[in-house]
Parts: C-alpha cells; structure tokens; sequence
C-alpha cells in the first residue's frame, strides 16, 4: 500500500511545485502514430474438432493501426506537463485506446488516465526479432487454436485492468533501479460525469459482472550496461483487493476470489545477441482456482538492418466449470466419435514455437516474417486439441 500512495504524495508536490511557473512557449501538440499490416496462411492444421479445418480459411490479412495525439510543454521551473490521446485507426468498440495526462520532473512522473497499470508498463516479453510476430503476446498471430481451447497465444505482460483509469507513479532511476506504482479504483475507462446514473460507481450494475476493484500494481527494474554487456532484471504483482461476482456463470455467482498476478523477466545483450525468458502466474482469473503460468525463453541476433530470432513458450491454463461438455473427435481411420468432458478440474496446454525476422528499410520502417507452431490441448481426452505451422509477413511503419 505505501507503494501505491507515492504516487498521491509524488502528485501533491508536483502540483505544489508549480506555483506561478509558466511556460515561455505553451503547450505544443504534435501528433504520430504506428501503422502493422500483415498476411498470414495456416498450413498442417490438425484438430478434434472434425469441421473446423472446413470452416475456416487457411489464410488472412490484419491490421492494427493507432494515432496519437501528445499535447506538451515545459515550464520555467523544468516540470514537464503533458497530456497524450491514443486512438485506434481502424473502426472499433473501444475507439480511444488510452488516454491520460503527465507531470514530469526530478521526482519521477506521475500519469492520471486511462492507461496501463504498473505490471504492464515496465514488463519485458520473451525476446523477438519482430515487434509484430512472436512466441510471446504477439500483436499478430494466425492461430484456430483459439476456437477450441482456452486462447489462441500465450501472454506474460497481460496485466489485471488494462485501460481502466488509474494513478500511476514512475520512478527516478537510482543506480540502476527504477520501480512504478499504480493504483485503480475499478474496472471502468473512457467515462465522463455518471456511469449508469451512478456519479460515482456501482459496485455490481448488472452489466459489468466482476469488475476488479481497488487495484494495487507494482513494479521493480533493474538495468546495467558493464564491459559490453547490457542487463535488465525485473518483475511485477498486481493485487484485486474487492471483487464482485465473476460473471462466468450464474452458478459462480459467490464465486469471488480475488484476482492476482505476477511476472518476472530478465535479458543478457552482448555482441548483437539478445538472451532472455519471462514468466507470468495469474490467479483466479475467472472461477476460484483458474490460474495460469506461462514461461518461455527466447534469443536474437541483429547485424546492420537485419535482427533474426526464436521463441518459445508454454502455457498451463486450469479450467474449472460446473457440469460437462460432450464434444467429437476424430479416432484412427477417421471415425468420428463422441467425447464428454468433466468441466471441473481441467485444464489446457499450449505451446508455442516461433522463428522471427525483421529487415529495417529505414528509420521507423519494418518489414517482418514468422513461421510458427503451435500445440494446444485440453487434458480430458485430448478434447478439442489443435496443432498447426503459420507463415506470416508484415510492415511496421512508425510516424
């Protein structure tokens, strides 16, 4: 808790070093934004499930576009005062992606809004070559795992209330260390004045079944570059302290437990390669004892434009339900027979390897390639397994 209350002192005293500060020039507005475009084709696909491979394509075009607007400046007295917009590019349920306001200075920097708690800012994946492909939360994957099991890639950065609006506080670096602290009230974003006619929040409105609330996230880092060697060590926790109910199931309606999570990381660069692993625990992410661990490890090579790499990670989903699930598949020869799986007490195992590429064209310009295998599998029976390659090439534009 003292963690998550720097961040209310850190905002007291920057708005007491204020006083009568200006700024010569006022605020600037510049604006920028990233553009990933991909194609990627399925091929080896096998299943249980006997009509997926005929339902779904075998190939796909994405994209996922964001533009930002960051409205700046710096007053007399050296604080730096600053809000910034994130909007997605494309048509979307949730249009404006973040947004929040900053203060800068000798004290670190405190950000209110609508952005990413403390686990998430400071988390380090599984290395890459590609900043869209990846064995670890990649922005692209070409997947069908997903249609069958628990989820169609596996993630250590996810973090507990994404975009909610929150208080976060960063830090100086004192020799190396640097740490963050977030705090957020409850599991809402992008609202102005009432929400649901509350001008507070509802605690349970009928509609937001299990909102996380009263959020604590925290984070330590550790950087150091020595005789050519550059490290970074790190990790993070994210506590729900009140949790209404889940909304998996009227059955687990007193289904409460509370929501946590944990990741760790670390990373060896020397000569242009780049070693390094993370891990994630997630727990009680829907029913009481759904919890997650996935790991993996990965390495990179850069020379001039080019970065190549390999990644791989492991997931272990724990699944608990409340009745049972008949399914079919497939036995020798083809036959198609019925399955029936228990809902409780099972769980999903996925693996991911991936071998990625990146050429830089010039600068904030990419173009980047993978080709992926994956492994899922529920344990009852092997109901619902999925396996496949993916070949996937793409262009990250920076502007």
């Amino acid at each position: 808790m003292k963690k998550a209350l720097l961040g209310t002192t850190a905002l007291v005293a920057a708005g007491l070093a204020v006083g009568d500060a200006y700024a010569a020039d006022g605020v600037k507005l510049s604006i920028g934004g990233r553009y990933m475009g991909a194609a990627g084709v399925i091929f080896g696909e096998k299943s249980d499930d006997p009509g997926l491979e005929d339902n779904t394509r075998n190939y796909v075009f994405k994209q996922d576009v964001e533009v930002y607007f960051l409205g700046e400046t710096t007053l007399d007295n050296g604080l730096t005062v600053g809000a910034r917009v994130e909007l997605e590019g494309q048509t979307s349920g949730d249009q404006i992606d973040a947004v929040y306001a900053y203060f800068s200075g000798g004290f670190g920097e405190i950000r209110f809004g609508d952005t990413s708690e403390a686990l998430g800012q400071m988390c380090y994946l599984v290395p890459s070559a590609s900043a869209i492909f990846g064995a670890d939360s990649p922005n692209f994957n070409f997947s069908n795992a997903g249609l069958n099991s628990f989820g169609p890639t596996n993630g250590t950065c996810y973090g507990v209330d994404d975009k909610s609006t929150k208080l976060v506080y960063f830090s100086p670096n004192f020799g190396g260390f640097s740490f963050a602290a977030s705090f957020t009230p409850d599991a809402s974003e992008d609202t102005r004045n009432t929400f649901h006619g509350a001008g507070t929040r509802l605690k349970h409105d009928g509609t937001n079944d299990g909102p996380n609330s009263e959020n604590i996230s925290a984070a330590l880092n550790y950087t150091h570059d020595f005789n050519g060697v550059h490290l970074v060590v790190g990790g993070a926790g994210t506590w729900s302290l009140q949790r209404e109910t889940n909304g998996v199931s009227a059955a687990f309606h007193n289904n409460t437990d509370k929501r946590q999570e944990y990741n760790g990381y670390a990373q060896v660069g020397f000569s242009g390669f780049t070693i390094g692993g993370a891990v994630s625990s997630r727990v009680n992410r829907g029913n009481a004892g759904e919890d997650d661990l996935v790991y993996g490890a990965g390495i990179t090579y850069n020379w001039d434009a080019w970065t190549v790499g390999f990644g791989w990670t492991h997931g272990d989903y724990e699944l608990i339900g409340n009745g049972a699930v008949t399914g079919t598949k497939k036995a020798a020869g083809g036959t198609i027979t019925a399955v029936t799986r228990a809902t409780a007490d099972t769980g999903e195992k996925q693996d991911i390897f991936a071998i990625t590429a990146s050429y830089a064209l010039g600068p904030g310009i990419q173009v980047d390639g993978v080709l992926e295998y994956d492994d899922a599998q529920i344990d009852e029976g092997n109901l619902d397994a999925w396996k496949g390659f993916s070949i996937g090439l793409g262009t990250l534009i920076n502007f």
